[in-house]
């Protein structure tokens, strides 16, 4: 009897397996933002996917081999603190068990050293928050014509009552220090995030109060614009 010829599909087929190609979940759509020398990579939740593949590689690109990746389960953001001058490519996958999508948008980012320069003179308004020194919550002080010195990275501020002293990271400023007030000395720890075009400046501090007797604390939100 002479045997028929049967293509390589149809036997395919008689074993069992699909034609159709195996479906992988769309890709997310990739977003970050910096905050200091932190970056946070969010992306979009894919529908059925269960796990996300963040995939990475310094600028300038060098080749396939300069990519690397980290599996971060079902998170939808990861958070990872570099170090300035740091810059790279990134890209996510949506996983689903069985395969993983196309990549993403690719975004990149580069963080540059300390540029910002916030010497000069400074309006600076502080906003009460939750105290126990028999402050209503809302009440604003202003502090004007502070003078900020600034030498690199390390910052000083001399209000017309006290001293700070601290560090700019990236676009973080943190200061601790000192003020006269209301016959005692407060002291305090700013936290701010300086604005793009290094103009202005916001964030928030924690402080207490003392005249050697009765002692307080709180917290502020503060605002400062250069002058």
């Amino acid at each position: 009897m002479k045997l028929k010829f049967m293509s390589p599909w149809f036997v395919l087929a008689l074993l069992g397996f699909s034609l159709q190609a195996v479906a992988t979940p769309t890709p997310p759509t990739l977003t970050h933002s910096v905050n200091g020398l932190t970056v946070t990579a969010s992306w979009t939740a894919v529908p059925g996917a269960t796990n996300y593949k963040l995939s990475y590689a310094p600028i300038p690109y060098t080749g396939p081999e300069s990519i690397a990746s980290l599996e971060v389960g079902n998170l939808t953001s990861f958070s990872a603190t570099l170090w300035e001058g740091a810059s790279f490519y990134i890209a996510v996958q949506a996983g689903d068990g069985e395969g993983f999508s196309e990549y993403s948008n690719i975004d990149s980012f580069t963080l540059t050293a300390a540029s910002a320069n916030l010497t000069g003179s400074w309006s600076i308004i502080e906003t009460r928050g939750p105290n126990n020194c028999e402050e209503s919550p809302g009440t604003q002080s202003s502090y004007i014509a502070a003078t900020v010195d600034q030498s690199g990275k390390s910052i000083t501020a001399v209000f017309p009552n006290g001293l700070a002293n601290g560090n700019l990271v990236g676009n973080i400023l943190t200061l601790t220090g000192t003020l006269e007030e209301d016959g005692g000395i407060a002291s305090f720890m700013l936290n701010l995030t300086v604005m793009s075009g290094n103009t202005s400046f916001s964030g928030s501090a924690s402080w207490s109060w003392t005249d050697g007797g009765f002692s307080c604390s709180g917290a502020s939100s503060i605002s400062g614009t250069k002058n």
